[in-house]
């Protein structure tokens, strides 16, 4: 027979155990997130302009909860990455990725994970939002865009804020 106390401590657990599920769920979802392809229903998370508009390498964030967010520009998901209640949510950054496709038309077949990117920052090349960092999985074709458009070169762990500050053009 079960007793009263046994009863008790399976109630007890039950939230517990729940929650074990529901992280297990979070974590599933996340894992399986690939970049979007980008159309016009897609609007930008930070500002909401249509994000396909624009030229520009565009930027997605997943979550841990399995949302997918698209961003306008790289400057527009980094805003968004970069704020302190977004960094815990954040599965994985992607930005079109400039070493395969066009700025001015990025292809959605050309993403990469953001923290792999060279970016140049301080070019004279223009995104949806004014200046925004670009992405490139080669060194080398940074340095050749950087040559051609100015700017400098930095990896993702050293991009922040101040950087982007420092080195936009006015």
């Amino acid at each position: 027979m079960t007793t009263r106390r046994e009863i008790l401590c399976l109630l007890g657990a039950l939230p517990v155990l729940s929650l074990v599920g529901c992280g297990e769920s979070g974590r599933d979802a996340a894992a399986d997130c690939s970049p979007l392809i980008l159309t016009d229903e897609h609007e930008c998370a930070l500002c909401g302009m249509t994000i396909v508009r624009f030229p520009g390498p565009k930027g997605q964030a997943c979550r841990r909860d399995g949302r997918q967010l698209a961003f306008c520009s790289v400057s527009d998901m980094l805003s968004w990455a970069w704020q302190p209640e977004s960094g815990p949510n954040i599965a994985a950054l992607y930005v079109h990725n400039l070493s395969h496709t066009d700025w001015d038309e990025p292809s959605d077949e050309h993403w990469m994970d953001a923290d792999k990117a060279w970016y140049v920052v301080g070019h004279d090349q223009q995104a949806a939002m004014g200046h925004s960092p670009a992405p490139f999985s080669s060194r080398d074709d940074a340095e050749a865009f950087a040559e051609r458009h100015g700017g400098q070169l930095f990896e993702f762990d050293v991009l922040d804020r101040n950087v982007i500050q420092e080195y936009a053009p006015s």
